[in-house]
């Protein structure tokens, strides 16, 4: 996925990806050229964006201010998008955009993880009452 399309930073993903692979402060800080206090302090600024915006989250979906649609691993793509659908007309959402729009959301979020025209990774799609969608792991 792009930097451009979350709320960290180049920087912080890059650094995700190394704690991922197991490295330490002091490996991470030599890879990437800079001092550990400014690994720790790029981590902690990345730490409370991520925890920010679950909250959000929590906060639209404990206020009723979205439906929320899981889509388990294993679902076909099509009845994934019939999932929305049925969601939506029993929350009285319309739907902006098509279902070519919404299956278009859903495999561009899914990527690699579709095989064979089924998910092979759990997803959620939130409903906003405005009708457009946000689709999420």
């Amino acid at each position: 996925m792009d930097a451009k399309q979350t709320i960290l930073t180049p920087r912080q993903l890059e650094i995700l990806a190394l704690r991922s692979k197991g490295l330490s402060t002091d490996q991470i800080a030599s890879t990437i050229g800079t001092t550990t206090k400014n690994v720790i302090i790029i981590e902690a600024a990345m730490h409370r964006k991520l925890e920010r915006a679950a909250n959000t989250i929590r906060m639209v979906q404990e206020g009723g201010l979205a439906s929320f649609v899981s889509v388990n691993a294993g679902t076909h793509l099509l009845d994934a998008v019939r999932s929305v659908l049925d969601t939506a007309d029993n929350s009285h959402i319309k739907l902006r955009g098509n279902i070519l729009d919404l299956m278009g959301s859903i495999r561009t979020f899914a990527g690699s993880n579709i095989s064979g025209g089924a998910l092979t990774k759990s997803l959620s799609i939130m409903l906003f009452r405005t009708g457009k969608w946000i689709v999420t792991a």
